[in-house]
């Protein structure tokens, strides 16, 4: 079950990595969030200044029925803002949250002689310090359109809007407060500015939309990591107890192998010193790791087959005892290394078969090179000669035991060809 979760686990990878991908890129290039103040609930009325005469302002729309207002002025205006067109979008108190969108699409169009900085304000409520008998009082965050901007289509980011510096001198605002207010924006409104020649003079809000992604990306981001540490925990919830579970096999399965080791050795172990062992060397002999191969039947191992280096030229330049005592040693060597569950079988000459039980082959493979190692630098060998062997290694995947024995006994083949005094697994 922990096994099919694993797999779960890993093809989930694959679908979320593709899945944050996707949304990543929808986050980057999809639509935007589109706030179009056409389509908005609103009322339009007008901002006359309280010197204005009869006629001085007038709401007057386009052709297109694009709202705008027409203004008569007055060399010097008794108030500010003065005159202008107002687009109530919500309650006072209420407000809609621009912080959610990231710029202004906005266009207008003027009428009337001379130059013209018409004032866009973006009028946001804070109960802090608005008070409700104070309409004006409420923070006006504004830009500026100079007469280079009219007839154009402008992408306005939201964060270059500033409070208006005759709001702040009016109600003396402390420095804490004098940073733009987009949270709570209840009206949109287009008025005259201040040096702004006599005269009539008309405005019209051709385009007015705020544009921004669906979700905040900070937040956006979060979620993802979010997402991601989640299958992260997952993930190394599933290999714990993925790795528990094959700690407790891999242990019960050693207890099952020692337990099978100590009855196959109690059982035999007279008929093995007789007709089994090696007289020599103490090894099991050839019968005897036939014997043991036929006895292990199905259960899994790892061959490793093991030769001395230039045994012949030992023979032949220091004689067959000096010979016989390198096997002894040899033999000594590697079950003094060597746990329970390993079976050393001299199989001819100077030829061994290391038969390690429940070893897959990275194991064995350790196992061998640690015992070329400490072969190769042994200082007890006889008239201190260098000895070294070479290691084939096979790990039994459910053929006979004669194909597995054919291939450590080729692994050993390649082992002396590319130099010998080395670990070759096949």
């Amino acid at each position: 079950m922990i096994a099919s979760g694993s797999r779960l686990a890993e093809s989930l990878f694959w679908y979320l990595l593709a899945l944050t991908g996707c949304a990543i890129l929808l986050f980057e290039f999809g639509p935007e969030r589109v706030l179009d103040i056409k389509e908005w609930p609103l009322s339009i009325t007008v901002q006359q200044p309280r010197d204005a005469g009869p006629g001085a302002v007038r709401y007057q729309p386009s052709a297109d029925d694009h709202p705008g207002v027409v203004c008569t002025l007055t060399a010097n205006p008794a108030s500010y803002p003065s005159c202008g067109l107002i687009l109530t979008l919500t309650p006072r108190d209420k407000g809609i949250n621009l912080t959610r969108f990231g710029t202004l699409h906005i266009r207008l169009s003027v009428t009337g002689a001379g130059e013209q900085d018409w004032r866009l304000y973006l009028r946001n409520y804070n109960p802090v310090y608005d008070r409700v008998d104070e309409p004006e009082q409420s923070k006006f965050n504004e830009i500026i359109f100079r007469p280079a901007d009219y007839g154009r289509d402008h992408e306005v980011p939201l964060d270059v809007f500033t409070p208006a510096t005759w709001w702040i001198t009016r109600y003396n605002v402390p420095l804490q407060q004098q940073g733009v207010n987009l949270d709570r924006v209840y009206a949109i409104e287009v008025m005259a500015g201040s040096d702004m020649p006599p005269g009539k003079h008309g405005v019209v809000i051709e385009a007015l939309q705020f544009h921004g992604s669906w979700l905040d990306a900070t937040l956006f981001y979060r979620l993802i990591l979010f997402v991601w540490f989640l299958y992260g925990c997952t993930v190394f919830l599933i290999n714990h107890l993925l790795m528990k579970q094959r700690l407790q096999h891999a242990h019960q399965a050693k207890l099952e192998a020692e337990a099978l080791n100590r009855t196959l050795s109690e059982e035999n172990r007279r008929s093995r010193e007789e007709a089994c062992y090696d007289a020599l060397t103490g090894a099991l002999n050839r019968l005897g790791g036939e014997r043991l191969l036929l006895e292990i039947g199905e259960q899994p191992c790892t061959l490793v087959y093991i030769d001395v280096d230039h045994f012949k030229q030992i023979n032949d330049s220091h004689g067959h005892p000096v010979g016989d005592e390198v096997l002894k040693l040899l033999v000594s060597e590697i079950l003094r290394h060597c746990d329970p569950l390993c079976h050393l079988v001299r199989w001819g000459g100077e030829e061994f078969v290391l038969v390690c039980l429940d070893y897959d082959e990275l194991r064995a493979c350790i196992l061998a090179e640690r015992l070329r190692t400490l072969l190769e630098a042994s200082a007890h060998w006889p008239l201190a000669l260098r000895v070294t062997a070479s290691f084939g290694v096979a790990e039994r995947g459910g053929e006979p035991w004669e194909c597995v024995l054919k291939r450590a006994d080729e692994a050993l083949y390649q082992a002396k060809t590319q130099g010998r005094n080395r670990v070759v697994a096949h």
